[in-house]
């Protein structure tokens, strides 16, 4: 009988606290974004970032079965919408105090959280956004083209 490894293999990646303290620039978007918010200043880029810190904690903590975490993400999405449902009506973005809020929790939840996951968390997380942006792409320029 051969003697085999218990050992599990994994991907050999840094873990997500090292890859945010060599990028701080993650973290300081997404408070940049809600600053812009507050002071009435916010682009659409400014919204992308929040839209994409929210999606991807919130496929990552579905993944875990993270509930306390979801929960932030469900509001921060409600927050979202209001402010994309606000844009909409009067093509400018802003948002109330408890938008934001939301929005200051979702940041400090997605800094905390994401520094006690594993890198490769991070990296399925990112990629199953980009599919996920993908196929919604594909989908619109279907029912464009139909």
């Amino acid at each position: 009988m051969r003697k085999r490894s218990k050992r599990t293999v994994r991907r050999i990646v840094a873990p997500t606290i090292i890859a945010y303290s060599l990028n701080p620039e993650v973290t300081i978007q997404e408070r940049a974004a809600v600053l812009a918010l507050r002071g009435g200043w916010a682009e659409g880029s400014h919204y992308n970032v929040l839209a994409d810190c929210r999606d991807m904690l919130m496929l990552a903590a579905s993944e875990k079965h993270d509930k306390a975490v979801i929960g932030v993400c469900d509001l921060a999405g409600v927050a979202l919408l209001n402010i994309k449902d606000r844009y909409t009506e009067k093509k400018r973005f802003g948002a109330t105090g408890d938008e934001l809020r939301a929005l200051d929790l979702l940041c400090d939840v997605s800094e905390d959280w994401w520094k006690r996951q594993s890198g490769g968390l991070f990296i399925d997380a990112e990629a199953a956004l980009s599919r996920a942006r993908e196929m919604h792409l594909a989908e619109a320029s279907l029912k464009e083209a139909a």
